[in-house]
């Protein structure tokens, strides 16, 4: 068999002939392959979603549209309308966006819905995949859901937002506690042990820095240490966590490499701030127009940088570092003092 036979019988298997109509027509129908294939594809499309809000929406409207499509042809090639099936995925879809980021341990009632939605999702997903096609099916008959295809995905989607208000209101947000507690105990720990110990390593006891922080953010610190402890506790009961330090120091958090790491590359940049700020001053030019050199790579060490902070930790604390913010709401957040702002104008 030719290289171009081959293709061609390969690409009718698996794409029913056209890759493009297997995902975007609602006409005709397709065989067992041509769906199973479809689905992990669209299944490879969804980890799009990771890149933002925009890829989120783009990439739910494709998911709705194709996958609606697909199972279109497919309940057709059996003789079946496929109203049923539409409509089982559509159930596993919602409540799938109903409960998610909603942590069992905290709210356990999540667990029986998501069981009924993912069995009647098996079964329908199970009958697609594996019953064969009937001969001489009528390739007009379609669902009543699917007669105006695009006005359906855009009522879909909009009901996943609609999904999402009675999720905040009638369902807590279970996971976001958990999750705040996260990013302020890694905040916390950070500035009041990670950036001591570094420097410490590199030869200077980093001393007024840390209390400036346990000064400043006294409050927050309080809450994630005692309060919200008991609520991580609470949903990883299998863990035993006693303090921050403790928690930042199991798994969670990586190898103890990789969060040394998290710590020296703020450090780093640091330095090549400070560097590039002395040699502006020198050149009488703005820090972000230096071209530094080899030579000016030994104008500041990692201790140096250290210093910097420890002597400066008035400006540094005041900066940005959001320890309320992040105990509040789920958001970016920066390392504090960042050199790269208001304190390179001066």
């Amino acid at each position: 068999m030719e290289l171009k036979q081959f293709t061609e019988k390969a690409n009718q298997i698996l794409f029913s002939g056209s890759i493009s109509k297997l995902f975007f027509s609602y006409k005709g129908v397709i065989g067992r392959v041509p769906y199973i294939t479809a689905v992990f594809l669209l299944w490879i499309i969804t980890k799009l979603c990771i890149f933002g809000m925009m890829s989120y929406i783009l990439t739910m409207i494709l998911l709705i549209y194709c996958l609606t499509a697909i199972i279109q042809k497919r309940a057709r090639s059996f003789g079946s309308s496929g109203t049923w099936y539409i409509l089982a995925n559509l159930l596993f879809l919602y409540v799938i966006t109903l409960t998610f980021a909603t942590s069992e341990a905290f709210f356990p009632a999540v667990k029986l819905p998501k069981l009924i939605a993912a069995c009647i999702a098996t079964v329908a997903l199970s009958i697609l995949a594996f019953k064969p096609s009937k001969p001489n099916v009528d390739e007009q008959k379609r669902s009543f859901l699917t007669r105006f295809p695009v006005v359906y995905t855009i009522l879909v989607f909009a009901g996943i937002f609609g999904v999402f208000e009675l999720k905040d209101k009638y369902m807590p947000d279970t996971y976001r506690p958990s999750f705040h507690l996260g990013l302020a105990i890694g905040e916390i720990y950070r500035h009041t042990y990670g950036y001591p110990a570094f420097c410490r390593a590199q030869g200077y006891e980093m001393v007024n820095y840390p209390n400036k922080v346990r000064e400043k953010y006294r409050e927050e610190i309080e809450i994630a240490e005692n309060d919200q402890m008991a609520l991580l506790a609470k949903a990883a009961p299998d863990e035993n966590y006693k303090d921050i330090q403790d928690f930042y120091n199991s798994d969670n958090w990586g190898t103890p490499e990789e969060v040394s790491d998290a710590v020296s590359d703020f450090f780093e940049k640091l330095r090549i701030r400070l560097i590039a700020l002395e040699v502006a001053k020198e050149q009488n030019i703005d820090a972000k127009d230096v071209k530094l050199s080899e030579e000016d790579d030994a104008r500041v060490s990692l201790k140096d940088a250290c210093k910097v902070v420890d002597e400066d930790a008035d400006y540094f604390v005041s900066s940005d570092c959001h320890f309320r913010y992040i105990l509040n709401y789920a958001g970016k957040y920066s390392n504090c003092g960042t050199y790269f702002n208001t304190k390179g104008q001066e």
